[in-house]
This record gives structure tokens, sequence and C-alpha cells, in this order.
């Protein structure tokens, strides 16, 4: 009887080991499942919405939807990044404003720009961080020139300091679709040599959009000196302009 008892009771330790192994098996498989299955819905669910081209956060100058206007070449990288616009309820400022008293437009500088001289109809604008460059905002009525005679006016303007001032054509420093509060303009890139009162001279990058609402002609003009110079991944000219585009965007024109 001891023997037959043994065995029985052998058997019946492996059996119940068996089904506690089954057991565990199982729910670690339910556990699997059930993680798999979170992880999923997390990722579907939580996924971020793409942020809007011009945030509604900035009281962007044109109704939402719409592409935004930039200064920035058409190439990736950038070592000086602008300003992160976070969305909100309208009235939010992205920048520091600045209005025209003479035609009532307004736009947003980010704090890596500052004001160095201003009157009602223009601001000129000194870059705070590891580039030489001025921004300059700039109007005139409408009926006093078109966005195109403008933009070559001011192109004659810098050429007084720069006589061998030539159009830009390298792809790398395209404007594309220029425009400035939503309003579509002209844009024009050039490159030539900055000849100071002391006789120095240093290489200069200019971008020039101009546009025009029909009551106003704005200009928006970057000089960049030593354009082409390495800064971390990228070129000054494209660091700094890149940095400028947070003035088109919030661009707002004067009242009708």
């Amino acid at each position: 009887m001891s023997g037959h008892y043994r065995t029985a009771r052998a058997v019946g330790d492996e059996t119940a080991r068996l089904e506690r192994r089954r057991l565990l098996t199982l729910f670690f498989i339910v556990i699997g499942v059930v993680l798999v299955a979170a992880a999923l819905i997390a990722v579907f669910t939580d996924s971020p919405e793409p942020p809007p081209d011009c945030q509604p956060g900035t009281e962007c100058g044109g109704p939402p939807g719409q592409p935004g206007a930039s200064i920035a070449p058409g190439a990736s990288g950038g070592a000086i990044p602008a300003p992160t616009v976070q969305p909100g309820t309208v009235g939010i400022r992205a920048g520091t404003p600045w209005k025209s008293t003479d035609h009532g437009f307004e736009f947003e500088y980010s704090k890596l720009w500052k004001v160095d001289t201003a009157d009602g109809s223009r601001v000129d604008l000194v870059f705070q961080g590891r580039a030489d460059a001025v921004l300059t905002v700039a109007s005139v009525a409408a009926s006093e020139a078109s966005a195109e005679v403008y933009a070559n006016r001011w192109a004659d303007t810098i050429r007084s300091d720069a006589p061998d001032l030539r159009v830009d054509d390298r792809e790398k420093n395209e404007i594309l679709g220029p425009m400035i509060g939503f309003v579509d303009g002209v844009g024009r890139t050039y490159a030539g040599t900055w000849s100071s009162p002391q006789a120095a001279t240093r290489p200069i990058g200019v971008s020039v959009i101009s546009a025009t609402d029909g009551r106003t002609t704005v200009a928006v003009v970057l000089v960049v000196w030593d354009p082409d110079d390495d800064i971390a991944s990228t070129w000054m000219q494209y660091a700094v302009r890149s940095t400028a585009e947070l003035v088109l965007k919030t661009f707002r024109w004067g009242p009708t």
C-alpha cells in the first residue's frame, strides 16, 4: 500500500505543477496582450496634431490655414532656431510688438533682435546673436511706390555702401513664396561687398521682400555680414534669416 500511495502522490504532485505552470503561462500571455493593446491605443490617441503654419496665438496677418510667408532659404538646418510660438487664444504675443504710427501696421520680433532706431514709418533692428546683421521694416504710401519699385529703391540704397551689389541667384538663398502679412509680394536676394568709412570691406548678403495692400507699401530688408561663414551645421545668412521670419508671420496691415 505504501508504494502505491507514494506513486499516486508523485503523479498528483506532477499534475498540480503542470496545472500551475499552465495557469502562469496563460496569465503572462493575457498581461502581454493587455500591455500591447494599451500601447497601441496610446500611439493612436496621443499623437500630437501637426502645428499650423501660422500659429493661432500670434494674431497672424491673414486668415488661418494659409501658408505663411518665409524669408528663410529653401534649405534644412539652422544654427540659430527661430523662437517657438505656442498656440493659444487670439491676442497672445509671440514676440515684442512694434507699430507704425504713420501707416498703422504692426508686427512682432523675437528677443534675438533689438530696436536701434525708429520713426513713424521705419524701424531698424540689430541682431543680438553670433552675427552682424540689421533688419529693417519700412513703409511708404502705396501711391508713392509699388512693391517692385520699393524693392528696387532699397537695393539702390544699399548699393551706395556696397557698389558691387548684384543679384544672388544661388538656390540656397532663394526666397520662396515672398509675402508680408499674407499679401503676395516680390522677393530678391543680393550679394556684395560692404565698404566702411575706414576703407575696410566685408561681404554681405541682402534679402528684400516688398508688398502692398493698396494703401501702404512695405519692405522687409535684411543685411547679413559674412553671410557664407559657417555657424554650427549651416551658414550665417540662413541662420539669421530664420530668426527674422517672425516679423513676416505676425505682420498685420493697418486698418482699412
